[in-house]
């Protein structure tokens, strides 16, 4: 039986078990959502390119003991347009599931229509007063900045990459155990097929002179990993920090050094804004990586490389023009290598759980002179449940 052929047995076993239970309308819950998402891209030669796909979502809960808890959550995307045509073997690239199980598929797959299938989520959780202990396909969230987390070592969110709100899962071990005064110690484990892909991280939060701190220690892929990150405020601004220190412990590594420091407040009358600045020792000088950021490039990035030049700045500014209508502007700037990345966000909430978004965004840079390497615009349409 196939890895995935298993997952699916597995979870209509685990739905079965549950439904033969006398309270299991009690303890078994769900919800989700409906997106329909339209993006008509733009390159550097004028040439544009539609696609469309449908995404659904489900995540559902079963509360298996008082602090026992089982999670499974997935998602099903259909998509259909030019891109299909033009981008070699994209139903292939879906395809691809770094976890240690193999729970991707596309179960329709060719240069009309792709018909996808991700389980993202899938665990069990134990707690009680002092302990919480999760294992299964999930998501570690060790950030403390807002926009880049050199913390994060177990799964790196792309800000480009809009439509993920969930963000990307490892296939992990989490264990924390509560300290007096808000303090934790935290142990994590991503497993992986071969030692070098592994990722074990030890981390000890605690407060300080009204900060959250952390210190963290371990193993990231090939390389030993020493990080902080802290969380407090300067006035009435929010003042947020993560950096983290690489140094290869095995061949085919590069020592690393990736600091973030982001400074939120909200503007009297105004807008909320946001700034922060990335650097990395190990930023290249190639303005064309830039479009890696991209969703339809894939939209993947890792902890070493969040951003592919050493110096960024970004800078957002978004509020509510009326209860219902809210506008955002979030622009990154990769210094070294003169390349601009513009996300303009219009979010119009139509009626109860049915939200509409126009979403643009724009790659430009300065190799010869500023020009325009790719546009898109996203119209997306979402009924939550």
């Amino acid at each position: 039986m196939k890895p995935k052929h298993k997952v699916a047995f597995l979870f209509v076993l685990i739905s079965c078990s549950a439904t033969a239970q006398t309270k299991w309308k009690e303890n078994f819950s769900y919800r989700g959502y409906v997106k329909d998402l339209r993006l008509i891209s733009i390159d550097a030669k004028g040439h544009t390119l539609q696609q469309n796909f449908i995404h659904n979502r489900f995540n559902f809960r079963y509360q298996l003991k008082s602090n026992l808890k089982f999670g499974l959550e997935l998602r099903n995307r259909f998509f259909y347009g030019e891109f299909l045509k033009y981008v070699p073997n994209y139903g292939d690239q879906l395809e691809y599931d770094p976890g240690v199980i193999d729970m991707t598929w596309s179960w329709i797959n060719n240069r009309e229509f792709v018909a996808h299938t991700t389980i993202d989520r899938m665990w069990l959780n134990w707690s009680n007063d002092k302990w919480d202990i999760r294992i299964g396909r999930q998501r570690i969230n060790w950030g403390q900045n807002i926009v880049w987390n050199p913390n994060d070592l177990f799964n790196v969110l792309n800000f480009a990459n809009f439509d993920y709100e969930e963000r990307p899962p490892a296939d992990a071990l989490k264990i924390e155990h509560y300290l007096k005064k808000g303090g934790s110690l935290n142990f994590g484990y991503k497993f992986a097929k071969k030692w070098e892909e592994t990722v074990f991280v030890t981390m000890y939060r605690f407060n300080k002179k009204l900060y959250d701190v952390q210190i963290l220690a371990g193993k990231y892929h090939r390389d030993a990993a020493v990080g902080l990150g802290w969380a407090g405020s300067i006035k009435n601004a929010g003042f947020k920090g993560e950096a983290t220190y690489f140094e290869p412990i095995m061949d085919s590594s590069d020592r690393a050094f990736i600091t973030s420091v982001s400074v939120d407040f909200l503007m009297k009358k105004g807008p909320y804004v946001v700034i922060s600045t990335l650097y990395n020792t190990l930023g290249t000088s190639d303005l064309n990586k830039l479009l890696q950021l991209t969703p339809t490039a894939g939209g993947t990035l890792d902890v070493k490389h969040l951003m592919p030049n050493k110096y960024s700045l970004f800078v957002q500014a978004g509020g509510s023009v009326t209860p219902l209508l809210s506008l955002n502007l979030a622009v990154i700037g990769a210094i070294d290598i003169k390349g601009v990345f513009m996300m303009p966000t219009i979010a119009y909430n139509l009626k109860t759980n049915l939200d509409l978004n126009i979403i643009g965004q724009s790659f430009l840079g300065d190799s010869d002179k500023w020009r325009f390497l790719s546009n898109g615009i996203f119209v997306r349409l979402k009924q939550s449940f």
